[in-house]
């Protein structure tokens, strides 16, 4: 039996945590116990509480090996909670002592790759995850290497995917499979199955893709946690991609996850424009470098609006953008998408680049390309199907994309379509309104347009919550939407409606 401290230093499974932290809520708290406590909560996404007591607990900590345990652990969570200004601190003092252990160097690097992911610094990111991989052919066989090796193998598929390595994703994606097997942790073994299905999306294999994607999904929906919302979007950009545009339309709602830039393309794929362009027209300004996402589909949506000169610029300073941060998948991407303006502009102008960029698919071990219109695929194989080098791909992309364009126009549940709360969901997070309370107002809308009488005892029924637990969301929501009590609840809707960000 593994002591505390050994305990408090050791890598943590969902599992680990969830046989733990009943243990760690009485008894005298000592620094090993708080440290302990604070990782499991990490892992149930109680990223602030656990961000406060890990801060609350650093200075105190003497021992150098727990001192990078719990830099560590708060570099991780200075990605979920969006913490830039302090990684550069917490991974000094990370680095400073971790070089002891093989596993926590392994760790370290992995968080500070995870960080360099969200700035979209993909080849830095890429060289810290090789870092950790390297870390850890010291580490001693057992399941706390496992465990690591099944999230480095993990981050290494994501990014190797935005890279265009889509050979060496796949690789990395089995290798997931099996390490996190080998965890015996059902939530390692999900995320792993959603790790296949994410690097098969990137590489345009889109029916493994679905195939995966469910899977993963049904296996992470107990959790309910932001890998299954996660999970649910890419489901629904995948179903939708696909031509399932009824499906892919309600699981992206479900998700009640994605930045602007994911509904605009989401939109886009509904055939709804004007909807993607009022969503990245009132979404709040985000990261600077997060901006290059929304200039891709800002791009689309402009050539799409009548202007492709406009459409094919944005588009190519996204791609050299995208090139200069190691995000050759997303420059591949755009630069499909460009051609397929610019022989709306020019007769030839497009076509003459198509076959190149079908070689480049094929010669990275890709069979199509994410984040795509499938219009736009269509054309692709087609204009390239008359290079012999690209031919065999080049009829592989047209007739997916053709089976999606048929599929799109033939789908008997008619989506949801698009939403006024759809447009408004960035300045509603920006107020202070959570997805379960989004959720609530998008319920209220649907009895609203079904001429449904609005009741608090049938929308409790809809959501699955006891009518009390609806009261309370409704006073919450009320008061971030600054709507007086005695005023009912139909009104809630029209005032998120007219929520407008502050300039």
């Amino acid at each position: 039996m593994p002591t505390l401290r050994e305990q408090a230093l050791a890598p943590l499974s969902r599992a680990d945590a969830e046989r733990l932290l009943p243990l760690l809520s009485s008894g005298r708290q000592t620094l090993e116990r708080r440290v302990l406590r604070a990782r499991c909560l990490k892992y149930f996404e109680s990223f602030d509480l656990a961000w406060a007591e890990l801060n609350e607990v650093l200075p105190q900590v003497k021992e150098p090996l727990l001192e990078a345990r719990v830099a560590v652990d708060l570099l991780q969570l200075s990605y979920y909670l969006v913490r830039r200004d302090e990684t550069p601190k917490l991974a000094a003092i990370a680095q400073k002592h971790a070089a002891g252990d093989p596993l926590m160097l392994a760790e370290f690097y992995l968080g500070n790759s995870t960080v360099l992911t969200a700035q979209n610094e993909i080849t830095s990111a890429l060289q810290s995850a090789r870092r950790a991989e390297d870390a850890l052919l010291t580490a001693p066989k057992g399941r706390a290497r496992d465990l690591v090796v099944t999230r480095v193998q993990r981050q290494l598929a994501h990014l190797l995917s935005h890279s265009g390595d889509y050979v060496d994703a796949t690789a990395a994606a089995e290798a997931t499979v099996r390490h996190a097997a080998r965890v015996g942790d059902p939530w390692e073994a999900a995320w792993a199955v959603y790790t296949t299905g994410f690097v098969d999306w990137a590489a345009g294999r889109i029916d493994q893709a679905v195939d995966q994607f469910t899977k993963a999904e049904a296996s992470l929906r107990t959790y309910g946690s932001s890998v299954w919302r996660y999970t649910c979007l890419c489901l629904a950009r995948a179903r939708m991609e696909r031509g399932e545009i009824a499906d892919g339309d309600r699981l992206a709602r479900q998700s009640a996850t994605g930045a602007a830039e994911d509904h605009a393309h989401l939109a886009l794929l509904r055939g709804e424009t004007d909807v993607a362009d009022r969503i990245l027209t009132r979404a709040p300004a985000g990261f600077p470098e997060d901006e290059q996402f929304r200039n891709n589909v800002r791009a689309i949506v402009r050539a799409e609006k009548g202007d492709p000169r406009g459409g094919v610029r944005m588009l190519d300073e996204a791609a050299k953008d995208y090139e200069a941060r190691g995000m050759s998948h997303w420059a591949l991407g755009a630069a499909v998408h460009a051609a397929y303006w610019r022989e709306s502009l020019v007769r030839g102008g497009g076509a003459s680049r198509a076959a190149g960029l079908v070689r480049d698919i094929g010669a990275r071990g890709g069979e199509g390309f994410a984040y795509y219109l499938p219009e736009v695929a269509s054309w692709l194989g087609r204009a390239a199907e008359r290079d012999p080098a690209a031919r065999e791909l080049a009829r592989k992309i047209s007739a997916h994309a053709d089976a999606a364009l048929r599929r799109a126009k033939s789908d008997n549940a008619a989506p949801v379509g698009s939403s006024a709360l759809d447009e408004a969901t960035f300045y509603l997070r920006t107020v202070g309104l959570t997805w379960r309370e989004l959720g609530i107002l998008r319920e209220m809308e649907l009895l609203s347009r079904e001429g449904k009488r609005l009741d608090r005892a049938s929308l409790a029924d809809r959501l699955g919550v006891s009518p009390n637990t609806l009261r309370v969301h409704l006073t919450r929501i009320r008061a971030k939407l600054d709507v007086g009590d005695k005023r009912g609840d139909e009104v809630l809707l029209s005032a998120a409606l007219t929520q407008r960000p502050v300039a």
